[in-house]
């Protein structure tokens, strides 16, 4: 760990006082505690505590005493700004966070800043992404009310999903997939920052020994029990409050409530079809 704590420095290291934008999870939290920025930004979203992370944010940025800017995104510019933001980007994105992420560029750039360090990558090279989230929606029969006499049941459940997703074939095959979803969340940041004319620096991922380096670590070095990116939250524990480098139900970035907020909940508030087609009509 002492090894991945180095490597991590040396990264960030250049980048020093560059505003970071700041989720409030572990991966751009420790970031923020290593850049000593000039600033850290985040998005307050709708929708409460099921989708935004503002508290946690708010939590980093006064435990390290740092400057937070929170931008409130203009829901009544949805339609307008996720239309010069999806042509910036060129082609449709399933993520939902379109929106959002041109009100932070946006904010960034009249703020005068052409540089902001994101910190993706940890989630897909430590398994902090899909393993969590199915780890996160077992928890959630726990506190079914139909459910409450099954306890020793969902136990069993979990113990047996945490295994399966602990297994040498079952880690290669979540790692495949979540880095799989990258080109999506990298073109979609990319495209509108440079629409701004903003550089995003990604010290985990922009150097490819780094994030090889991450992503073939041992697998109890990013497992351990219901954690993913276990290496990482005992470096984070140094620098950090407990509660957010332990956090157990922070899985990715805050998400902006699409479906909810626009009526498309046909097929549920997370299903992509209606947000591609909008995307695509755009570009048509």
């Amino acid at each position: 760990m002492n090894n991945l704590e180095a490597r991590i420095k040396a990264e960030v290291e250049p980048h020093k006082g560059t505003p970071v934008a700041l989720s409030g999870g572990v991966d751009s939290s420790l970031l923020a505690a290593l850049l000593q920025p000039r600033f850290a930004i985040s998005v307050r979203l709708p929708g409460g505590d099921k989708y935004d992370e503002i508290e946690w944010s708010q939590k980093v940025t006064e435990y390290l005493g740092i400057k937070h800017v929170i931008v409130c995104p203009d829901d009544s510019m949805f339609d307008e700004y996720t239309q010069q933001a999806v042509r910036a980007i060129g082609r449709p994105i399933p993520h939902f966070n379109i929106f959002p992420l041109y009100e932070m560029y946006k904010k960034l750039s009249e703020m005068g800043e052409t540089a902001v360090v994101l910190g993706d990558g940890p989630d897909e090279t430590m398994c902090g992404y899909a393993r969590d989230l199915m780890i996160n929606h077992i928890d959630q029969l726990y506190e079914l009310e139909a459910l409450a006499n099954y306890k020793e049941l969902i136990d069993k459940i979990k113990t047996a999903a945490i295994e399966a997703a602990t297994g040498l074939s079952g880690f290669t095959d979540i790692v495949s997939a979540d880095i799989a979803m990258r080109p999506d969340m990298d073109d979609m940041s990319d495209g509108i920052a440079k629409s701004f004319g903003i550089k995003n620096i990604r010290p985990y991922q922009d150097n490819p020994e780094l994030d090889n380096y991450i992503r073939d670590l041992p697998i109890e070095e990013k497992i351990n029990g219901e954690y993913g990116k276990y290496a990482l939250r005992k470096i984070a524990e140094k620098y950090l409050p407990f509660e957010v480098a332990w956090r157990k139900k922070k899985v990715g970035g805050p998400v902006y409530p699409v479906n909810v907020l626009r009526g498309w909940m046909d097929d549920g508030e997370f299903d992509k079809k209606q947000w591609l087609n909008y995307q695509e009509k755009i570009l048509e």
